[in-house]
């Protein structure tokens, strides 16, 4: 206990709250689109620059921010001291709630498909002509079958597996126990803002949403990050799987 409360100083509120959660997202946006149009035109597919991204944006980013927040409260850089929710978990916690989650996120996602869509069709005309999730597979089917091997073996890296630790450390592990002071409402806005986060594929906002919001709550009440951590793997292999038999 008095670990945890060691790791909820610091609690987030107002503007600097919606900035910690969406600036690593433009960031991220921002480098993936300047990469993804380097890569296209050195004959490399823009889904490869994306995954590249994950790496060289978004892992420096999202540990940047949490050993700079650990250094302003506990004046070390320390992850250990600075991320909370770290009860121990058992076989439930990792096993069965992420079977749970996973089942219910797919139930919700079909609810949600007609506004998918239509964020899809509507909010994507601003996205360069590139760096949309149509032209993305489209570049990636037309690619060598080494070039597509080696793309997919990297998504299940990098976005099955170290994508989905480092955001679930900073979302759910640093700055969802920051909010706690919100109560129950901490967990929507959370899930919220994550889903926002992930603007550049706008169709995918509500599925995110839905998909992290019942996650946020478990590990809430659960005091465990890590079971986001199962959860978010499992959906996003589940992703590569479902890419993998599109393509192949």
């Amino acid at each position: 206990m008095e670990a945890y409360k060691r790791n909820s100083q610091g609690k987030i509120s107002g503007p600097l709250l919606v900035a910690l959660h969406l600036m690593p997202g433009i960031m991220f946006a921002g480098c993936f689109f300047v990469l993804s149009r380097m890569f296209i035109r050195c004959g490399l597919t823009g889904y490869l620059a994306l995954l590249v991204t994950i790496p060289i944006c978004l892992v420096p980013v999202e540990i940047g921010v949490i050993l700079l927040w650990g250094m302003r409260v506990t004046g070390r850089r320390s992850l250990s001291a600075t991320i909370g929710y770290r009860q121990q978990g058992t076989i439930v916690d990792y096993v069965v709630f992420p079977l749970l989650l996973f089942i219910c996120w797919g139930v919700l996602s079909i609810v949600v498909a007609p506004v998918s869509m239509y964020l899809d069709t509507h909010l994507s005309v601003w996205l360069p002509s590139w760096a949309g999730q149509a032209p993305l597979i489209g570049d990636l089917l037309r690619s060598s079958p080494s070039q597509r091997s080696i793309t997919l073996a990297l998504a299940a890296m990098l976005s099955g597996l170290l994508a989905p630790v480092v955001e679930e450390m900073y979302f759910r592990g640093f700055l969802l126990p920051r909010m706690d002071h919100w109560g129950p409402a901490a967990p929507v806005l959370n899930s919220l803002l994550f889903a926002v986060y992930h603007f550049y594929f706008p169709g995918n906002v509500p599925g995110i949403f839905v998909a992290f919001l019942p996650v946020a709550y478990v590990v809430m009440v659960r005091k465990n990050w890590r079971i986001g951590v199962v959860f978010h793997s499992l959906v996003n292999l589940w992703g590569v799987y479902r890419l993998a038999a599109f393509i192949t």
